[in-house]
């Protein structure tokens, strides 16, 4: 044999040994378990979501989906980390409409543009509940209203942080309203919901997985819902249209999104192994009872969303001012 013909072959050999490695990596991913960060603390309705589904995801990848919290800055901390992350398929994170639709525009030098981030799939979607301590004095919209206007800026709202959808929508009713209440953020639903029930706050819009057990203890009045339609959990809570607002309507989501560069085959991993969780027996009907709705998207409509929603937020911030710099 020649030396030409021995080089050949080993070079042919190298390439499909290449090629069948890559192939087997593809085919083998994830070999390590996957870290799933959330823009908020412990006990907030992030946190419920990301743990249900995890749990359920790890079955179907084979691998442990490891939930870290990592609160602050409106969900910034978490989104930059995420964005700075190996695009290799082992770290995601679990975003929502304030981390990609209201923070980057908040904030005037915002650390994180949402084309940092690959679009896998949306996970679920829900309305806010305004509630109040079940010692308050308001019993609907109308009575917060006219409290409002009675004693300016003595009201005061939380929410799991500035730059977060509940704090828009306490900016929403000001506007709505022309009243003025006092915000104050703190790191995570959780905590918020803590100084609510203690009286240190007067209102609170969250997601209802965040306040149902309250609700149901009677700890928590709800006041209103901003879907189109009654929740079924709370059949008796009237609608913020049914009240006179319908501009307070609001359906929220939650979404899986990976760092820029993360390739395709990876991306449709996750989001096919995502859609079979959201599809499985009893997923449904436990997000459900937490207030959520199970949904899916393909990456495209994702990224739609957070093109379309970004310009609706964008505009109510320019519009009311509102910055954390």
């Amino acid at each position: 044999m020649t030396t030409r013909k021995l080089l050949g072959g080993l070079a042919i050999t190298a390439a499909l040994g290449y090629l069948c490695s890559t192939a087997f990596a593809a085919e083998t991913y994830p070999s390590r378990p996957i870290k799933v960060i959330l823009p908020f603390a412990t006990g907030g309705q992030s946190d419920v979501v990301a743990r249900l589904i995890a749990e359920r995801m790890a079955a179907g990848l084979g691998q442990p989906l490891v939930v870290e919290n990592v609160a602050g800055a409106g969900g910034m901390i978490a989104a930059a980390n995420v964005a700075r992350a190996a695009p290799d398929g082992y770290t995601i994170f679990l975003a929502n409409a304030s981390t990609l639709t209201i923070a980057p525009y908040l904030q005037k030098r915002a650390t994180v543009d949402p084309a940092a981030f690959t679009p896998i799939t949306t996970v679920s979607q829900f309305p806010l509940v305004l509630v109040v301590n079940s010692n308050s004095p308001y019993k609907s919209l109308a009575d917060v209203v006219a409290g409002a206007k009675a004693k300016p800026d003595k009201m005061s709202f939380a929410s799991p942080g500035y730059g977060t959808t509940p704090h828009l929508m306490g900016e929403t009713l000001m506007r709505e309203a022309n009243i003025s209440i006092t915000h104050v953020p703190y790191k995570g639903g959780g905590p918020a919901l803590n100084d609510l029930l203690g009286g240190q706050v007067d209102l609170f819009f969250e997601a209802p997985a965040t306040l149902l057990p309250q609700i149901h203890a009677g700890k928590l009045r709800p006041l209103a819902v901003t879907s189109k339609t009654r929740m079924p959990s709370l059949p008796e809570v009237r609608t913020v249209a049914e009240q006179g607002m319908p501009k307070l309507m609001l359906e929220s989501w939650s979404a899986f999104v990976a760092p820029a560069g993360t390739p395709a085959d990876i991306i449709k991993r996750l989001r096919v192994e995502t859609e079979k969780v959201l599809k499985s027996e009893g997923i449904v009907s436990k997000l459900r009872e937490r207030g959520f709705e199970a949904t899916s998207s393909t990456p495209e409509e994702l990224a739609r969303m957070i093109r379309d929603e970004g310009r609706t937020w964008s505009q109510l911030i320019k519009e009311r001012n509102i910055t954390v710099d």
